[in-house]
């Protein structure tokens, strides 16, 4: 017999004790106890009341707004009562229709997978959210077998049961489902108005659905990711099999996140200073992307964000002999050498080389064309600065299209040396200073925000990474939200996959028994999630692709966000609502006077749902009313 039930499922002799109900995307649920770890410091509230009424969902409906070429998100958990195990879940989910109008973009299903969490990230004794199993990577239900399907013999397969047969959670209580929906670009695809469905469970003959509906309000963001956030991670894909590397990049593309690599070189021969360049494997990689033909149909992407773009960055394969104490690409030697006449002479020639070649492929108005140069990242002597002057006035006349970026924290002293010379610089967060910021700004420099986004203590700024596990998920948003308030260019972050591997099961991405100097009296590092916010398929039965995390997604609403507060700047011709409803959420965060103040922000996850959602108003009723 099949029960069709809407609600709590109460229990009878016949009817397994199990229910279903809706969270925002923007808080985790720890699967093992059910604890809610986003909530403000020193809130008491009632997760169990959460759970049942919340701001998306109110007990018998959920309800989502979103505009056209944007995603929008919730979670389902599925909890058991009893313990007996669920095993035969099938989880459904029909498309958004309006009448007789449904999208012809299906709901992304992802199962969430948990690391424990059993020590704080080093650093963080306030602010980190304690221990637990955190929901981290989203597993695409395409690796995951539903209902009671009979199995083979001897397959391997991810099966659908409550406890997770793979994630090992101890004592585990709910199973957590995340759903994306990717709102179609083309007005005709999703007209305005609104739309529903249902998200249903079934187990052992028995059904329970909830209803979701979605306001699709009378704009678009843009298809281009015009912020240009980006992951930067040195041969992190660069040292891949092209396939992976399509699906990372395919990826973060659809999550509107950049990623950064160095590491692509084309094959050099050098004899003397006579140099050779071969672009065919270059070029075979790497020409989809620059073009963004790897982001169509042709290459097997059907739809999302970014549709037919190129690369938003791409840094060329330049270096020098530094701190890493790796050649330099061209290699004219070591710093004692470099600037000789001929040694000049050749690295320049490269530069023309590839100016040249990149020139058929590139959109330079489209894909910033980038030189960093690895060996001089964050130094912080004068004879690296004299450096990054020479190399960037050799580039300033020799590849004028291209930025030279320098990134670290650098003191007056050191900007006097290079701030002519630079035309891009990631500003470590922990260096920031407000009035330094606008006076490069004002002298044409793109400033990037850079590194940690709290900092409880200068130990802090061990990192150059934004993502942890461990504090509240309102950072990976806030990062965006920053860049608005702070009038930047963009923001960067460290790593996309660091410990790739082991981090389906351990969430001290980082440890060692030595901090370098007993920073703070912190003795040992230990960092949960540092540095990756993908996860590696092969580690888990039947998970032969990348599983993006719950903190990507995150950081892919705070880039949506961004283009409300474009859109909605430009409607106004000033940025007076769009700063109001910004800084009722963000105080000030960086810089000095943001050291030992975790309340740079708030950590209300409802507030900034709130915030995005007047934005959208706000944007829908301008267009209503004649705006753009």
């Amino acid at each position: 017999m099949l029960f069709i039930i809407t609600g709590k499922l109460w229990a009878t002799d016949s009817i397994p004790r199990w229910h279903i109900t809706i969270l925002p995307s923007s808080m985790r649920i720890d699967p093992s106890t059910n604890r809610i770890f986003d909530k403000p410091y020193n809130d008491n509230s009632s997760d169990e009341l959460l759970l049942k009424y919340n701001w998306v969902y109110n007990g018998k409906v959920a309800s989502l707004k979103a505009a056209r070429g944007e995603y929008v998100s919730f979670q389902l958990v599925l909890t058991n009562e009893t313990e007996k195990p669920l095993k035969g879940i099938d989880v459904f989910m029909k498309p958004f229709k309006n009448n007789s109008t449904a999208f012809e973009i299906l709901p992304e299903l992802f199962l969430e997978w948990a690391v424990e969490v059993k020590s704080k990230s080093t650093g963080y004794p306030k602010a980190a959210l304690g221990t637990g199993w955190y929901p981290d990577a989203l597993i695409p239900f395409k690796y995951i077998q539903q209902g009671t399907k009979p199995l083979k013999v001897n397959a391997w397969v991810y099966p659908l049961q409550l406890p997770d047969f793979n994630n090992r959670i101890n004592h585990q209580k709910s199973q957590i489902i995340w759903v994306d929906q990717y709102i179609p670009f083309e007005k005709t695809a999703a007209a305005t108005g609104l739309y529903s469905t249902s998200i249903s469970v079934t187990i052992e003959g028995v059904t329970q659905s909830i209803q979701v509906e979605l306001k699709v309000w009378d704009f678009a963001i843009p298809n281009e990711n015009l912020l240009k956030a980006s992951l930067q991670h040195e041969g992190f894909v660069s040292h891949m099999d092209e396939k992976q590397e399509l699906e990372i990049y395919q990826l973060m593309k659809r999550n509107r996140i950049g990623g950064m690599d160095p590491t692509y070189k084309p094959e050099m021969k050098k004899v003397g200073n006579n140099v050779t360049i071969d672009w065919g494997k270059f070029d075979n990689r790497l020409k989809k992307y620059l073009t963004g033909e790897a982001f169509t149909k042709a290459n097997g992407y059907d739809y999302g964000p970014g549709y037919g773009t190129p690369f938003e960055t791409f840094l060329l394969p330049f270096d020098v002999y530094g701190k890493h104490d790796t050649p330099g690409w061209p290699d004219v030697g070591k710093p004692d050498v470099e600037k000789n006449a001929a040694n000049k002479a050749a690295y320049i020639n490269v530069i023309h080389s590839v100016r040249n070649h990149l020139k058929s492929m590139v959109d330079p108005k489209k894909t910033g064309l980038t030189v960093y140069l690895n060996g001089l990242d964050e130094s912080y002597f004068p004879e690296a600065w004299e450096r990054m002057a020479y190399y960037g006035n050799l580039f300033k006349t020799a590849y004028p299209e291209a930025e030279f970026r320098v990134d670290g924290g650098y003191n007056d002293t050191a900007m006097q040396v290079i701030e002519n010379a630079i035309t891009s610089w990631a500003v470590h967060t922990i260096e920031f200073n407000n009035d330094r910021f606008n006076k490069y700004a004002k002298m044409g420099i793109k400033q990037w925000l850079y590194g940690p986004m709290i900092y409880e203590s200068k130990v802090n700024s061990w990192v150059g990474s934004s993502t942890f596990t461990d504090l509240p998920l309102v950072n990976d948003r806030a990062i965006s939200w920053s860049a608005w308030k702070y009038n930047a260019y963009s923001w960067i972050s460290w790593g996309i996959g660091a410990g790739w591997k082991a981090g389906w099961y351990d969430a001290e991405t980082w440890k060692s028994a030595n901090d370098g100097g007993n920073a703070d009296g912190y003795d040992e590092k230990k960092m949960n999630g540092n540095g990756m916010v993908l996860y590696s398929g092969g580690i888990v039965p039947n998970v032969k692709g990348p599983c993006p995390s719950i903190r990507l997604k995150t950081m892919r609403d705070g880039v949506q966000e961004y283009e409300y507060m474009k859109m909605l700047a430009a409607i106004d011709k000033n940025k007076d609502r769009v700063s109001n409803i910004v800084n009722k959420i963000i105080d000030r965060p960086f810089g000095d006077q943001a050291v030992g103040n975790v309340n740079v922000w708030s950590y209300d996850p409802q507030k900034w749902d709130a915030g995005r959602n007047e934005l959208g108003e706000l944007i829908n009723e301008a267009t209503k009313n004649g705006g753009k």
